[in-house]
């Protein structure tokens, strides 16, 4: 091998060596701009963002195809309903409601459609497949790798596990107490005093509301959701999401 060819053998390495450090580098970049949020990061749904990021920042889940909010998972998993939580079980109360949506967000509480707070077994699976189809068939892999033996809502069942709970049998039972089954529309439209979103009062237990999408705000600009079958009950900052209107809940006092 002459000189020439030399020189040129040791350009060409040299020229690879400079291309594979600006793909590291470049590769580097990427993953820091994902941890900062800089780019969409896709979590792997409820569980794996337990405990994870903080009140202020959270982490990007992607609630629909392409649509992406920061979220925060509760710290543990339970069945449990811990009345410790609540002022006063026997009487429903705005406060309370705000309480019962905190104790399903820290429970980790799951999605499926059409439910309300009990927990998820077979026989139950299959009733809501009867009576859903494929709004429930649709997601049956994800619900049963997220959420059999667990307590699971849909966005209206979240607020219906707290006003149909009965402190007297430690029970939800559907259509206890006061309020009449309705859909998110139908707390919407039977609310006395409602407004748009941007004039919300300070008040924890008030519902905000958008067409078809229900949550319960909990105080200091946080909200706590029934979000999807992947997410479960999550919690959002009011400001990051499309609520339209806020609404007082029928059938509890505030």
């Amino acid at each position: 091998m002459g000189k020439s060819d030399v020189r040129r053998r040791v350009r060409k390495e040299a020229m690879t060596v400079c291309v594979l450090a600006m793909v590291l580098a470049l590769a580097l970049v990427w993953r820091g701009l994902a941890r900062r949020g800089g780019e969409p990061s896709v979590s792997q749904g409820a569980g794996a963002g337990a405990g994870e990021g903080t009140e202020e920042e959270g982490e990007l889940f992607e609630w629909k195809p392409g649509q992406f909010v920061r979220v925060l998972w509760g710290s543990s998993v339970s069945n449990d309903i811990d009345e410790s939580r609540l002022a006063d079980p026997y009487r429903k109360t705005a406060a309370d409601l705000a309480a019962w949506a905190e104790m399903a967000w820290d429970e980790q509480w799951g999605y499926v459609w059409g439910t309300f707070g009990t927990v998820m077994d077979e026989e139950l699976l299959a009733y809501k497949i009867q009576q859903y189809g494929s709004d429930v068939t649709d997601y049956e892999d994800v619900i049963r790798a997220k959420w059999m033996d667990r307590r699971t809502v849909d966005c209206a069942g979240l607020i219906k596990s707290y006003c149909w709970y009965d402190p007297y049998r430690q029970q939800i039972s559907y259509g206890s107490g006061d309020m009449p089954d309705m859909g998110t529309d139908g707390f919407y439209d039977n609310a006395a005093e409602k407004g748009p979103i941007d004039t919300i009062p300070e008040t924890p237990g008030l519902l905000v509301y958008a067409k078809g999408h229900i949550g319960v705000y909990v105080g200091d600009g946080w909200v706590v959701e029934a979000i999807s079958h992947d997410g479960g009950v999550v919690k959002t900052r009011l400001a990051d999401r499309t609520w339209t209107d806020w609404l007082e809940c029928p059938y509890i006092q505030y």
